[in-house]
């Protein structure tokens, strides 16, 4: 069907056997001197900016799966840590007095029984928080050891939490005993 253009030349008679034999023997010998010489043919110069496009889109494949894999992480400790202080929330329900602490320099206010207030001065009972759907923050309270754990993971998350606590032996309550406390001070 089709010929090359060498062979089509010569059937026309434009081109003689010895001159298509010289041209192919000249490009093959420019082919072998470029390669000796270190100069690349187009092709190879497409074949490796082919290579170098294909691993750079490799590298950010990479990248990508890495943020993706990171993004999963972070959201399954967020699961965990609202898991934790939801199921292991003390109710407030009874609460009338006030508790006051600081989050992001602002003092916050929630309502408590008596003893719990005197279990979270002494760092036996700490304040978790929860952001919900609406951007409305949840304050929780939650006992240490469970305030220790979430700590581990999102720091943010325990607004109060002593870890120097200890129960206060039976001969230290009873020495405060002997000294009352006016019914007005209010901490």
């Amino acid at each position: 069907m089709s010929k090359s253009l060498r062979d089509q030349l010569m059937k026309a008679g434009l081109a003689s056997k010895q001159q298509a034999l010289k041209a192919k023997t000249t490009t093959k010998k420019k082919k072998k001197q470029a390669v000796k010489s270190g100069e690349m043919t187009e092709q190879e110069k497409r074949r490796i900016e082919l290579e170098k496009q294909r691993s750079a889109q490799a590298e950010r494949d990479r990248e990508l799966n890495r943020k993706l894999e990171d993004e999963r992480q972070q959201k399954a400790i967020e699961a965990q840590v609202r898991q934790l202080i939801e199921t292991n929330a003390i109710s407030r329900d009874r609460g009338e007095v006030g508790y006051n602490f600081v989050v992001d320099k602002k003092v916050k206010k929630i309502y408590v029984t008596d003893e719990m207030q005197e279990r979270l001065s002494r760092g036996l009972f700490a304040i978790g928080i929860l952001q919900e759907a609406d951007g409305t923050e949840v304050f929780h309270v939650i006992p240490a050891p469970v305030a220790a754990k979430i700590n581990e993971r999102i720091p943010e998350a325990v607004v109060i939490h002593d870890s120097s606590a200890q129960e206060l032996t039976s001969e230290e309550e009873d020495w405060y005993k002997d000294f009352e406390i006016p019914d007005d001070l209010m901490w």
